[in-house]
């Protein structure tokens, strides 16, 4: 049956190729590789190390909080666009055999039903995840132009003094470029990445569904659907570990660096009053928001494609295998002593993703933050 399971990641591939870092189809003219760095050195990457070079020329903990929050933020971006540099071309293949895949077409209207129930909230979290990102970099942008004095929305190091106003809006109108691009290709690729581990997760789940559906499958031709659907499930989790490559040091550093930003951005927000200035605390507690949705996110998506994995067993054995033949019935055996290892996401090869991996990770930077209290008595 025609029905397009891609259609919830096509925003997304649309915002990832107007910054450069994907192509649809075949490269023509320069290499796909070449335009992304032609875009991203001189904004993405310089704005970084920019970030870095004005947290080492600070002088307290307070200067420097004020910058690391964000640099920490842009060097887990830039782990995440290296990332999707080096595996595009696996990327795009992946995609492309979801498309046209002849094992990935759906077949019944219930399956059509399910796919669409399953990524019925997708939409609604990348629009309410990007959107209150982008809400506090403008936010930011706009609060600074109703200052007395001269102050940019996210300091970073310049070579010439920008508290000068004939220097403050060359530095101003950098960032007005520099970080809309970073926030919506951090946001995009965070969605991105959490689109692929929940389009696996309905993969399984529509295994499942298939392996339910034996029940009602002519004796005669349970061997060739049995067959059918271990191919499949093989070939999904052939793509899982692809996926798993994609995406596991960014996820890595992500997890790691937030432990950091939260604690920073905490800091930040108890030195600051709501009476004496609320929309700088609004801003802060909304940043504080993302970097939380930032990290929940895959863990979550993650976990959900273990969960699904663990439920085949289940489904294999209420197959109703006791009916079929001895030969079924041994080869769905092997099929449920074949899933008795889930598939589990790894992070650079050091941890579990998952929802324990969330907590940990909340508990770290509470951690963190009341030692950075301590120390700073």
């Amino acid at each position: 049956m025609s029905f397009d399971t891609l259609q919830n990641s096509r925003a997304l591939r649309r915002i990832l190729s107007s910054v450069a870092l994907w192509t649809e189809g075949e490269e023509r003219g320069l290499p796909a590789i070449v335009v992304s760095l032609l875009v991203h050195v001189p904004l993405t990457f310089s704005y970084t190390i920019l970030m870095w070079m004005d947290v080492y020329g600070s002088v307290d903990l307070t200067q420097a909080t004020d910058v690391l929050y964000i640099a920490l933020t842009e060097t887990a971006l830039v782990v995440k666009i290296l990332s999707l540099l080096y595996h595009r071309k696996m990327a795009r293949r992946m995609f492309d055999e979801w498309q046209s895949g002849e094992q990935f077409q759906l077949q019944s209207p219930q399956e059509i039903w399910m796919w669409k129930h399953s990524v019925s909230s997708f939409r609604i979290v990348s629009f309410l995840y990007i959107g209150c990102s982008f809400s506090f970099v403008g936010c930011e942008f706009v609060v600074v132009l109703f200052l007395n004095g001269y102050k940019l929305p996210f300091p970073y190091w310049t070579p010439f003094n920008w508290n000068q106003p004939i220097y403050y809006w060359f530095a101003y109108f950098y960032e007005v470029l520099a970080m809309p691009l970073t926030c919506i290709s951090n946001c995009t690729l965070d969605m991105w990445q959490c689109y692929i581990m929940l389009h696996l997760a309905i993969c399984y789940r529509l295994i499942g569904m298939r392996l339910h559906q034996l029940n009602n499958k002519p004796s005669t031709n349970v061997t060739q659907v049995i067959v059918r659907i271990v191919q499949f499930e093989q070939k999904v989790k052939s793509m899982s570990k692809q996926c798993e490559r994609i995406v596991s040091y960014p996820i890595l550093a992500q997890i790691l660096l937030s432990v950091l930003i939260l604690c920073f951005s905490l800091y930040r927000l108890q030195n600051v009053s709501f009476l004496d200035d609320p929309g700088n605390f609004i801003s802060l507690v909304q940043y504080a928001l993302c970097m939380t949705m930032q990290i929940f996110l895959p863990c979550y998506y993650a976990n959900k494609l273990t969960v699904e994995t663990l439920r085949l067993m289940d489904c294999a054995y209420n197959c109703n295998w006791m009916e079929m033949s001895t030969s079924d019935r041994r080869l769905i055996l092997l099929y449920m002593q074949y899933l008795s290892r889930p598939v589990v996401f790894r992070a650079g090869k050091f941890f579990e993703v998952g929802l324990p991996v969330f907590t940990k990770t909340m508990n770290n930077a509470y951690s963190f933050f009341a030692l950075l209290l301590n120390m700073d008595k």
